[in-house]
């Protein structure tokens, strides 16, 4: 039985409302400043086990059963696991740390250490999809990067990125603060993006006009949808068939 609408905006205004509020105290907040990771092995072993995102379910809406997935960066294989429980998907994951490819391993999933780069020595190689979830802001030259997944993607490009304009990094830049969007150490993250930014930072990659998609946010009234500071947003960019 479906849920009424009442109810959907009760829970809708329910979780909006704690969004609002864990912004308005990130104002004050006076996050710990760890030392940083020497490898991505280091920052695995700080991390806690993986779960699901809303954005997967967004990914997995626009993936076909029996269709092939290339996960860059895939750490330790939640998104994969559910693609192939949801889809029955055929697919590999790539991560540059050990620690996180053993854990997706141990979920089932196919994943191999390296980078988007092990697939330069097979130029023929290419996916139905590839995603990179919470990559880009990771490397320093992400440009590469979209280029190269743009080019094993027969049909789609997959990207998620924290958004630095969504409105509790907004309040605290107005108390005086940088945003917070580290997990383990505050160097993780070497480029920022607000949504318009990264709408034409993608057009200039000649990729084409990305489809923008909210994954979260202040969703009451379908405002993470309309405001352009709204958490994660997957950006499919679907080839146009000749």
């Amino acid at each position: 039985m479906r849920d009424s609408a009442f109810k959907r905006f009760l829970v809708s205004g329910y979780f909006s409302g704690r969004e609002v509020w864990g912004g308005v105290r990130g104002m004050l907040a006076e996050p710990a400043f760890a030392s940083a990771a020497t490898d991505y092995d280091a920052y695995w072993d700080h991390r806690e086990q993986g779960a699901m995102q809303p954005r997967f379910e967004i990914i997995a809406a626009g993936i076909q059963a029996g269709e092939t997935v290339l996960d860059v960066g895939c750490g330790d294989g939640v998104l994969l696991a559910h693609l192939k429980a949801a889809r029955a998907i055929e697919g590999i994951g790539v991560d540059l740390s050990r620690a996180a490819v053993d854990r997706a391993r141990s979920r089932g999933v196919e994943a191999r250490v390296g980078s988007i780069d092990a697939f330069d020595a097979a130029p023929a190689a290419s996916f139905d999809h590839v995603v990179m979830s919470e990559v880009l802001e990771h490397v320093a030259d992400p440009e590469r990067f979209v280029r190269r997944g743009w080019s094993l993607a027969r049909r789609t490009l997959w990207l998620t990125f924290p958004n630095i304009a969504y409105f509790p990094h907004r309040l605290r830049l107005l108390s005086g603060r940088f945003p917070v969007q580290w997990v383990v150490f505050p160097g993780e993250h070497l480029r920022f993006w607000s949504v318009p930014d990264f709408r034409r930072w993608l057009g200039q990659l000649g990729t084409g006009v990305p489809e923008l998609r909210a994954s979260n946010g202040v969703t009451l009234f379908g405002l993470h949808a309309l405001w352009p500071m709204s958490g994660n947003l997957p950006s499919p960019s679907e080839r146009k068939s000749s």
